[in-house]
């Protein structure tokens, strides 16, 4: 094992917290920003050094992410932890990121570090936020507990839910539901199998999904919603929508369409023989714009971490609900309004996928989003964010 040097204080250096060694030993005055480097070389050595200045260079939000970790097990950095915020959030790093780095360190430093670290940075956080947080509430239904996110929760009027996409989760809306709020209350929630519903029994059908939003509007006490679904999330809500229909006030399909593909349970097949990562790959190119993609923001990061940290059972499980998608035939007995808001570069559900719900509906409105994608709700949100409000403006007026 290669030697360590000495990295022992002198006094000046106790008296003085800004002046740090060097690796090679000698020492000079920088800012406190260091300590992370500092303490990462007495974990690891010069190898994590160089590869963490090697990532910085590629992705300055990971490697200032990174040492924030190491700052929140050092503990008593609160200067140089918000410098590290400071720097993250400058380079693209989301709120929800930065609390998930801080969660995992916990897990090593405990959790006094991370409940002082969060105390350091929630005027920052506070101050660098641009969407309302929701009020987030862990909701019990049958046989399992999902969270539930509402946005203006007193708001009157007919809420909005908003139903998310297979392997997303309810954050998948972090950027549609805020502008929403001018038209009432707007909640998501996960579900079965995703975000905070993993490790649910496994879905069995989208009927089955219904039954879960079923309870869940009931315990929320919800006599009628608007109910927009995007991709699996829109395959819900027709099928919702035909269960119940008193339920339901208008609907929205978003970038979904009405009638499944035995493509579709290929997916769940191919991620059973252990080929998961070539799934990613593949997700990741059909969702989003080759140039969104290089350029790596928050929901490209978020989307592909859904997928690579997904329960192959519970991938399985929904693709192979998703193919038995059949509600075609059974659109026209759906009276109240619908939206078909479709993408036209969206990849998986097309424009010609989606036009048929439209077509067969007595009550129907086809909106296409150019540029628009399958993750339109995240790639495109103010165009989404205008077309639903821009709808639900008539629903308004309709009833």
């Amino acid at each position: 094992m290669a030697s360590t040097p000495d990295l022992s204080n002198s006094q000046a250096e106790h008296d003085n917290p800004d002046i740090n060694r060097n690796y090679d030993g000698s020492t000079q005055t920088i800012p406190g920003a260091t300590m992370g480097r500092h303490t990462a070389f007495q974990l690891a050595g010069q190898h994590m050094i160089t590869n963490l200045e090697r990532l910085e260079s590629i992705n300055p939000s990971s490697g200032a992410m990174f040492w924030k970790a190491v700052l929140t097990a050092l503990g008593d950095c609160a200067d140089q932890v918000e410098i590290y915020t400071e720097a993250a959030l400058k380079h693209g790093a989301t709120e929800d990121e930065i609390l998930a780095v801080i969660n995992h360190a916990s897990s090593f430093a405990g959790t006094p570090r991370a409940v002082n670290t969060m105390r350091r940075i929630a005027g920052t956080l506070a101050s660098a936020r641009q969407f309302e947080r929701p009020r987030e509430t862990v909701v019990r239904l049958r046989d399992h507990d999902t969270l539930i996110r509402e946005y203006s929760p007193g708001a009157a009027g007919t809420p909005i839910i908003l139903i998310h996409a297979l392997s997303m989760d309810g954050r998948m809306f972090t950027e549609v539901a805020p502008s929403l709020t001018s038209a009432g209350r707007v909640i998501t929630y996960d579900l079965r199998g995703h975000g905070y519903a993993r490790g649910a029994p496994l879905t069995t059908s989208l009927d089955h999904l219904v039954d879960d939003l079923k309870q869940l509007v009931d315990i929320l006490d919800i006599e009628k919603a608007d109910v927009y679904g995007a991709s699996y999330g829109g395959a819900v809500a027709q099928y919702f929508t035909l269960a119940h229909p008193s339920r339901v006030r208008s609907l929205c399909t978003m970038a979904t369409s009405a009638q499944g593909h035995p493509l579709l349970a290929t997916r769940a097949t191919r991620a059973e023989e252990g080929h998961m990562q070539e799934l990613v790959a593949e997700a990741i190119i059909r969702w989003f714009l080759p140039e969104t993609i290089a350029l790596n923001p928050w929901f490209v990061r978020y989307a592909r971490a859904n997928v690579e940290q997904v329960r192959v059972e519970e991938w399985a499980a929904a693709w192979r609900a998703m193919a038995a998608l059949d509600c075609l035939h059974r659109i026209p007995e759906i009276s109240v309004p619908i939206l078909v808001l479709a993408g036209k570069q969206d990849a998986s559900a097309t424009p010609e996928h989606m036009k048929p719900i439209y077509q067969e509906s007595p009550n129907g409105t086809y909106v296409e989003l150019d540029p628009g994608t399958h993750m339109m709700v995240m790639e495109q949100p103010e165009a989404v964010a205008n077309a639903l409000l821009n709808f639900r403006k008539v629903v308004d007026e309709k009833c």
